[in-house]
């Protein structure tokens, strides 16, 4: 019992670093880029935004995969931090430099002015090299669960970066300022990732063991594979709508999946922190990995359901709020869209479950086969329905990854439906979007939006939702002085 707390403590303890990181790149960013479009224009704002795709997508390419099997192997054979950190850091600096190379062909091969090449190929340096080395620590961090680490490069990285820019582009520098305030955030948090690595961890043995780095890159590359169609995902069914509808379309799916897409980082941040513990216990204990998980999906869902039940009530006012009334009509694609949590918050940790037992590859062919089925739909349906078309099938390839995923984690790593299920939140979101039902025409949207959450709260805490281990880990992160007087 103690131990399970302990583990409880740890990870949701490493939760709330990543996520009180996340919060400072959260706010300070889209600052950052409104600024950034403003001060360039329309033509100097669509050059940055090139640059930060090509740089992020060859990034992710350049990766190979290699952080997400680096925590799992690492976790389980901390002893060998030495040659992983060494090795695979040349690895990763070859793969980077090949990135940056193909960055500044495309820059040098296309039609752009003399003064715009060197500050886009600094943007993208800064990406798949220096942000890509960064990104392999930080998977360093993560297999030893200290997660503060990460958190602490993230926010150095964020402040410089803002900051930098900031005064750059109020002095005129233009995307020149931009490019180095970029390099500047990302290659100081890198030596600060680079530090804490050889001091707290150990210092990398370079053994330049070629058979090590094959068999590295082929356990990798199913998770390369993952990222990579997970990051073009979204993207895709835009490029179909555009080319059937056009832009004005593409941008009304766009900007309804947006909001949707930005929930992903909960999940995401939350195995950040869990993906390490299931790695390390995986050949140990299934059945602690399978009550981690069991929890995992549980708080996840008191995340997930009362979001889709908010904007099912509050599209409009969201949509508008967001994006102005421009884009009204994009209301019709976030109802649809709004479902997705409910089904995306659930396979989530069950892929990274696969993940950790061994069963990557059987992840990414349950990928490639929803994005499959997602092309095939949005196909059909985009030239009749146009953006809502585009919903539709993105919502049907949600469901269907949901459903291929629970087939999986049950025959291989027996997850048995049932232990997911959660009706005692499903029926607190539906009591309080009951209650508030009738006021939507009589309060405010921030005003509505505060009386569902606290209704929410309120039908939660009524069902009991939470036992007595779940108050455990709660109160386990909380400090000793307000345990105490609790």
């Amino acid at each position: 019992m103690e131990r399970g707390l302990e583990d409880g403590k740890r990870i949701a303890r490493n939760i709330i670093l990543i996520m009180g990181g996340g919060t400072f790149r959260a706010i300070l960013m889209p600052i950052f880029t409104v600024l950034v479009a403003r001060r360039l224009g329309t033509e100097g704002f669509g050059a940055y935004s090139f640059a930060l795709s090509l740089a992020y997508i060859l990034l992710i390419i350049g990766e190979l995969g290699l952080p997400k099997l680096v925590v799992r192997e690492l976790a389980a054979n901390r002893g060998e931090v030495a040659r992983y950190v060494g090795d695979l850091t040349v690895l990763r600096l070859i793969t980077g430099v090949a990135s940056a190379g193909i960055i500044y062909a495309i820059v040098a091969l296309t039609a752009r002015s003399s003064d715009t090449r060197l500050p886009l190929f600094l943007i993208g340096l800064s990406f798949v090299v220096f942000t890509g080395l960064r990104r392999f620590f930080d998977a360093v961090f993560q297999a030893f669960e200290v997660m503060k680490y990460q958190a602490l490069s993230d926010l150095v990285d964020i402040l410089l970066t803002f900051g930098v820019g900031s005064v750059l582009l109020l002095r005129g520098f233009g995307l020149v300022g931009i490019s180095y305030a970029l390099m500047v955030g990302a290659v100081v948090s890198m030596g600060v990732d680079f530090i804490i690595l050889t001091r707290k961890m150990g210092k990398p043995v370079f053994t330049l063991d070629l058979a090590f780095w094959k068999r590295m890159v082929a356990g990798a590359l199913p998770f390369g594979v993952i990222g990579l169609v997970t990051f073009l995902f979204g993207y895709t069914n835009t490029v179909l709508v555009s080319a059937f509808k056009g832009d004005y379309q593409a941008g009304l799916f766009s900007s309804a999946y947006r909001i949707i897409w930005a929930m992903a980082v909960v999940p995401a941040t939350c195995m950040t922190a869990v993906f390490p513990y299931l790695s390390r216990t995986g050949r140990t204990s299934a059945q602690r990995n399978r009550e981690v998980i069991r929890r995992v999906v549980k708080y996840l869902a008191c995340v997930s359901l009362p979001f889709c039940a908010m904007m099912a009530l509050f599209a409009p006012q969201v949509i508008s709020a967001v994006y102005g009334d421009s884009y009204a009509s994009a209301r019709s694609a976030l109802w649809v869209l709004a479902a997705i949590p409910l089904f995306s918050f659930t396979y989530i940790p069950l892929i990274d479950l696969l993940n950790a037992h061994y069963k990557h590859r059987l992840s990414m062919l349950a990928i490639l086969a929803c994005a499959g089925v997602n092309v095939l739909l949005c196909l059909l349906l985009a030239p009749v329905m146009g953006f809502m078309g585009a919903a539709v099938s993105t919502l049907v390839s949600e469901a269907a990854m949901l459903g291929l995923v629970l087939l999986l984690a049950w025959k291989h790593v027996r997850v048995h439906p049932r232990m997911l299920g959660n009706w005692k939140p499903a029926l607190a979101a539906l009591t309080a979007a009951l209650l508030c039902l009738p006021l939507r025409s009589a309060l405010p949207f921030f005003g509505l939006a505060s009386v569902y959450v606290a209704a929410y709260l309120g039908a939660l805490f009524a069902l009991r939702t939470f036992d007595a281990a779940d108050w455990r880990i709660f109160m386990s992160v909380l400090p000793r002085r307000a345990v105490s007087r609790a």
